[in-house]
């Protein structure tokens, strides 16, 4: 499970949203049931308990019409893909050309998106580009301004952004004290003194500039006399690392902070940082401690848009951080008990899976809200995820209530649809699939469907279907790890020579069968499917050039390939064995070149179709050493090659064999005694 990123709150908090700190990037696995240990919680498109929460909160707030997930979703997508906002500086041609309008030099500002890209924890976190742009907005509307004095305000503004020490933070000194420049040097002075928790000198630059005449330079002191009381307010409550101890919040000053919110939206009611300014509610909320109220406040602006994804961090963060705090609101419940139905680290000893009990508890409270169908499906969820019942969710889904919200019709049906997967019940799985896929669903729900199908087609042994002209299912990403890790001979051979698949396809049809007949002892039928490697047939994305000669080592002469492959097919030739783990090393295939076969729930995890064991080289080196009739310098190389496949580390980097140091030091005793004469002798000067 996601840790609870309560502890980075500080650190990701701007403007009234949270920046939501970043999860590591990569590529989620193609699979219906997602775990954190594969990619991080990413997301489906469907009400999941192996949902990031803020996927779900996502997907809610979509169903209301409050929220639009991106276009192009990939499925399964990962948190950045589903998040289309940036939380980078503005445009920087439109702040170069604003700054050049002042006098600055572009590289002025260049340098300023530089460091505003860098890490900015807490309140620094204000000082990025983005939030240069008004002040220099305002000094080219102020006429009361010389051209200079706006260049030095404008340069001193950019010179400060993403800086947030006093050791870097320019001084200001030198800006003017006095006439039409002073009041913005002394909003300068004191953003500097806000960004080093200078609060009081903070306060007071501010609470004189907000007396000044009604402008820009006023409306911001008021809004930032406001976010200065409430860093005062949390500032002896987080520690060095962000982790907050309530108890320690300045309360009279958290007061102060509502204040002056409230007298803020009452004389700006449509300011510059009304939003903002709202958001700011929920922290002082937050810590107040007054989770009710936090509650309320989230509810109320989950109904609102535009929603942005930050706001689902935020949530995430402040409200559903524990699993001990109470919460009476369906939706934040609805997510909370999704959550508690995945499985749990047994290090996580806070979160316990979700009863049935404790369901039923709820029940009056979502019947109360016009929520009882979404407490149903919380029910069909804990069954599934939790009891593990896969014949009671098809029993309770066997008939679709009538005017289920979308969302929830097809998350019904996605668990049905997985628990006939689960029976191994692939007949009416595949029917499932193709039954829904013919409804109107999403384009997001769409890829989920087309992924389903894929995974019951393969774990049915039914690929040909799969590739079939008529069967929908032409998404490269789906069809290139069922050919590299569970299509069969015959189908790879079948689909090597289909001129209606893409050529990147048959490439990868083709490669598959040459590898795997290698790998795999089919030596008569390499020779055969070789043939298949033709000029129609580019090098994307594997080149069949290894395919056509071996490798010749230095004193150690190979046969051509298909002699070598010739010969093994009669029998274990000792040099052709040899010859052949020459070359899986000058090729790079000991880390196979198809990549990693997935795990049991992952596209492509199903029981490899391609009959045979693979085997890495030292098999075919082991083979030789055992042959007590080989020649002189066949085993002699074979025990070369085969001690070195432990080189440096002591691991074998040649195959899936565990082989004891006592064996490896036979090997090398033999090499340096019986055949001590021979260059691979002299040249074998360890053993690992």
């Amino acid at each position: 499970m996601r840790h609870s990123r309560q502890a980075g709150w500080l650190l990701c908090w701007w403007a009234g949203a949270v920046w939501s700190c970043a999860d590591v990037s990569c590529s989620p696995p193609l699979s219906l049931q997602l775990d954190e240990g594969q990619c991080g919680l990413t997301g489906l498109p469907f009400l999941a308990a192996d949902n990031d929460t803020r996927v779900n909160l996502a997907l809610l707030a979509e169903a209301d019409g409050h929220f639009l997930l991106p276009a192009a979703l990939p499925v399964p997508f990962s948190l950045e893909q589903l998040n289309p906002e940036v939380a980078a500086a503005a445009p920087i041609e439109r702040l170069t050309g604003l700054a050049q309008s002042l006098g600055v030099p572009s590289a002025v500002v260049t340098e300023a998106e530089t460091r505003s890209q860098g890490w900015l924890a807490g309140r620094c976190s204000l000082n990025r580009l983005t939030t240069a742009e008004p002040f220099l907005t305002a000094l080219q509307q102020e006429g009361a301004l010389s051209a200079a004095e706006r260049q030095s305000l404008a340069e001193a503004r950019l010179a400060m952004v993403g800086l947030c020490q006093a050791d870097t933070l320019p001084s200001l000194q030198e800006l003017p004290s006095e006439g039409a420049a002073a009041p913005y040097a002394d909003y300068l002075r004191g953003a500097r003194a806000f960004y080093l928790a200078d609060f009081d000198e903070a306060e007071r630059l501010f609470a004189a500039l907000s007396e000044q005449p009604a402008g820009w330079l006023t409306e911001t002191a008021r809004y930032l006399l406001a976010r200065v009381a409430i860093n005062r307010a949390q500032v002896r409550a987080a520690d060095e690392y962000g982790f907050y101890d309530l108890s320690r919040v300045d309360q009279a000053a958290l007061q102060q902070a509502g204040q002056r919110l409230d007298g803020y939206l009452a004389d700006y009611p449509q300011g510059r940082y009304v939003d903002s300014a709202r958001g700011l509610y929920r922290r002082v909320a937050w810590l107040m401690g007054d989770e009710a109220g936090l509650a309320a406040l989230y509810q109320a602006r989950v109904q609102q848009v535009p929603l942005s994804f930050s706001l689902f961090d935020e949530i995430d963060n402040k409200l559903l951080a524990s699993p001990d705090k109470p919460m009476s609101l369906p939706p934040f419940i609805l997510v909370q008990d999704l959550r508690l139905m995945r499985s749990i680290s047994e290090w996580e000893t806070r979160w316990q899976p979700l009863h049935s009990e404790q369901l039923a508890a709820q029940q009056a409270v979502f019947a109360d809200a016009g929520w009882s169908a979404y407490w149903d499906y919380l029910q069909l969820a804990q069954r599934y995820y939790v009891q593990k019942d896969l014949a009671g969710v098809l029993s309770l889904t066997d008939q679709t209530p009538a005017a289920l919200p979308p969302l929830l019709q097809f998350s019904r049906q996605v668990l049905r649809g997985m628990a006939l997967m689960g029976l191994g019940r692939w007949p009416e799985a595949e029917g499932h699939w193709r039954q829904l896929r013919q409804a109107g669903v999403s384009a997001a729900q769409g890829k989920l469907l087309d992924l389903a199908l894929a995974m019951t087609l393969e774990r049915a042994d039914q690929l040909a279907r799969l590739f079939a002209g008529d069967s929908g299912l032409t998404d490269p990403q789906l069809r290139e790890p069922l050919l590299r890790f569970s299509a069969a001979a015959p189908l790879l051979r079948q689909l090597a020579q289909d001129k209606q698949l893409p050529r990147a396809q048959r490439n990868t049809a083709l490669f598959t069968l040459l590898y795997k007949d290698l790998t795999r002892g089919h030596y008569a039928d390499f020779l055969q499917d070789k043939q298949l490697i033709g000029p129609a047939l580019g090098q994307e994305p594997f080149s069949f050039t290894p395919f056509g000669k071996l490798p010749r080592p230095d004193g150690y002469a190979c046969p051509a390939l298909e002699e070598t492959v010739a010969s093994l097919a009669k029998a274990a030739n000792p040099r052709a064995l040899n010859c052949l783990g020459d070359l899986v090393m000058q090729q790079g295939w000991d880390d196979d070149p198809l990549g990693e076969k997935p795990a049991a729930g992952i596209l492509g995890g199903a029981p490899d179709r391609f009959a045979g064991q693979a085997q890495g080289r030292l098999s075919w080196y082991r083979q030789v050493i055992a042959d007590s009739q080989a020649p002189a310098e066949d085993r002699s190389y074979a025990l070369y090659r085969a001690i070195n496949c432990f080189a440096s580390s002591g691991y074998n980097h040649c195959g899936s064999e565990e082989i004891a140091k006592a064996e490896r030091k036979a090997w090398f005793q033999t090499l340096k005694g019986t055949y001590g004469k021979t260059p691979w002798a002299a040249k074998q000067k360890y053993y690992w």
